[in-house]
């Protein structure tokens, strides 16, 4: 089978930005690059535990909403930067609401689709954000990205047909804000300041100057060092929430996410003067913060992040507001426990790899009135939201945000009871 070429037509959406077709047999093939009910042809490459991977040789009969990828370099044959490039937004997040609907089914079965589909009142269930640059919807949007250095300019990891990496120069990067253009990083203007072979990141924070962070080093321009500490602002219902944290900390990438998830968790979870609050995986405390404002000194709120540095910068970030805290702590099912005790409200937003079952059965069955799951993994998403309603919990909103256009990625936001 392997190196056969077959007609297949893509029939559901996966996880990871792959689509489904089935061979005769009635084995998958998982495909990228593809759209729901293509009828393609396709090269199989390999053997997958659960069927075959192929890749795309033809699009026979294509769907309405595919388009010609407006930068090549991102299409799944060269970075996959931007492996959802070849469709248009509005089917973008079709496909992703397609995605999401298969997860939380194959995580909960039809009991979770159908508590999902009522908490969010239909089929439809990514939503777009704001465009930052109006000129490119759907482009233009990233504050953080990664290059390499080149002998001249920076390039991008290509994957050849066999496997292996190869760089490409990039005189552009189609998904970052305009702002790194000042920074001149595509020419030559860097090459006596970075080695070859340096990774770089662009970061361009909303209180102050773009800046490149080349290893342990940050600057403004060649030889023009930078703090490596950066300033963000958030405003919500009219306050601006400053936050200080490393240069190369995590902070969301796309411009209006920050904002656009503070107002939803927190509205959502209609935070009172006097609440209890913990947050777990805070980060720099994007949502702590405003908490803290929130609850006002009758209530508490306590971060808790594993990276100290992320930790530290929250612990500064709370200087106005004594009756929060942040700690340095690791979070998993031998600590969870003891870290909501006593809280009223749970935000938990964790990495890639979620909560996991363990931990989210023990969330739900703390004594938390409220919990908030933030998550940017479809997968290990369904997964904790099973585990949490199988605990007894009541999903009372669902909100999916498309703060990674162009991309399989979708951000989502789940509120429990």
């Amino acid at each position: 089978m392997i190196g056969s070429v077959v007609e297949l037509t893509m029939s559901d959406v996966a996880f990871g930005g792959e689509f489904i077709g089935h061979l005769a047999g009635g084995e998958a093939v998982f495909v990228r690059g593809a759209v729901l009910g293509e009828r393609l042809q396709v090269l199989i490459t390999h053997r997958r535990k659960r069927g075959y991977l192929g890749t795309i040789q033809r699009v026979l009969e294509p769907a309405a909403g595919r388009i010609e990828h407006p930068w090549p370099l991102g299409a799944v044959n060269a970075t996959g930067a931007a492996d959802y490039g070849h469709m248009n937004l509005e089917t973008q997040r079709e496909m992703k609401s397609r995605m999401l609907w298969r997860e939380l089914e194959l995580a909960g079965g039809t009991s979770l689709v159908e508590q999902v589909r009522t908490a969010r009142g239909g089929d439809v269930l990514v939503d777009g954000v704001a465009d930052p640059d109006p000129a490119a919807p759907g482009w233009r949007y990233r504050t953080r990205i990664a290059v390499d250095k080149l002998p001249t300019g920076v390039g991008m990891n290509i994957r050849q047909p066999d496997g292996t990496p190869r760089r490409e120069r990039v005189t552009d990067l189609p998904l970052a804000v305009r702002d790194f253009a000042e920074l001149g990083i595509f020419g030559a203007d860097w090459d006596d300041a970075v080695a070859p072979g340096t990774h770089i990141r662009l970061v361009a924070p909303s209180g102050g100057e773009p800046l490149v962070l080349a290893g342990e080093q940050a600057f403004h321009a060649p030889g023009r060092p930078a703090e490596p500490r950066i300033r963000e602002t958030v405003t919500y219902r009219g306050t601006e929430f400053a936050y200080e944290l490393a240069a190369g900390g995590f902070w969301q990438v796309h411009t209006h996410a920050p904002g656009e998830l503070v107002a939803c968790v927190v509205d959502e979870l209609a935070v009172e003067e006097g609440a209890h609050v913990v947050d777990l995986y805070s980060g720099a405390g994007l949502f702590s913060l405003v908490a803290a404002h929130l609850v006002g000194p009758s209530g508490t709120v306590r971060a808790y992040e594993g990276n100290t540095t992320a930790s530290a910068a929250a612990t500064n970030n709370f200087a106005a507001y004594p009756w929060a805290g942040a700690e340095a702590v690791t979070i998993n099912a031998r600590t969870i426990g003891d870290l909501i005790r006593g809280a009223q409200v749970v935000i938990a937003d964790p990495p890639r790899s979620g909560l996991g079952t363990p931990a989210a059965a023990i969330l739900a069955a703390s004594t938390a009135e409220k919990i908030a799951l933030v998550s940017c993994d479809a997968s290990s998403m369904a997964r904790d939201l099973a585990a949490l309603v199988a605990g007894g919990r009541k999903l009372l909103a669902f909100h999916a945000l498309d703060i990674f256009p162009q991309t399989h990625f979708v951000e989502t936001v789940c509120i429990l009871a």
